[in-house]
């Protein structure tokens, strides 16, 4: 006859051994909640959701003539000053919805020798059926005539502050170039100028 506090000890391994051997195969196979229970699931990113975060490039121009009117105010002999007050023009620009769109902007030059050209420094913004774009310039450079009627001619980059619509959340830098007359008649007084002018770049959309 056995020991009875051997039969115990029997008993309890072999107890245990079943119970390992349930939670191995509970591992194995998944745990299966009672019903009502709630269940733990691991999250995962569906497919619209990463397609809606891709991150998207346009290729951006856009061509505008209109008006433009400036303040010259004489410094020196031979240096000036020029506030923009208005600049507004009709024009087509990609992604900016079908048919026409719109220019509008202001700006200042701080004065130098007009032998020396000057910096432009401004915002505008490109308005279309249902999105917008806002820009700011980075960088300019421009050349007018000494003392002469003539033209003028500029060119920098432009920075894309904001959009809306379509172009909601767009980003980029813009390369601009565009040219207005001036006209000899002091080099103190306000003018209003036709003007033309070009942009061209890439967006980015998340």
């Amino acid at each position: 006859m056995k020991n009875p506090s051997t039969m115990m000890f029997s008993r309890n391994i072999a107890q245990i051994g079943s119970a390992m051997g349930a939670f191995a195969l509970v591992a194995a196979v998944g745990v299966v909640a009672p019903s009502g229970a709630a269940t733990v699931r691991p999250s995962s990113t569906s497919h619209s959701s990463l397609t809606s975060n891709a991150v998207k490039k346009v290729a951006f121009k856009a061509v505008y003539s209109g008006n433009l009117t400036f303040l010259l105010t004489s410094v020196a002999s031979t240096s000036t000053a020029a506030s923009v007050t208005s600049v507004t023009g009709k024009g087509t620009a990609t992604d900016l919805g079908t048919g026409s769109s719109k220019l509008t902007g202001t700006g200042n030059v701080p004065a130098t020798a007009a032998s020396d050209g000057f910096h432009f420094t401004g915002t505008g913004k490109l308005i279309g059926a249902g999105s917008t774009l806002t820009l700011r310039i980075k960088s300019s450079s421009g050349a007018a005539p000494e003392n002469a009627a003539g033209t003028v001619s500029i060119s920098g980059t432009a920075i894309v502050a904001s959009g809306t619509g379509k172009l909601k959340g767009a980003t980029g830098t813009l390369k601009f170039s565009g040219s207005f007359a001036i006209s000899n008649d002091g080099v103190s007084g306000t003018q209003s100028q036709a003007f033309t002018s070009k942009l061209s770049g890439t967006l980015t959309i998340k």
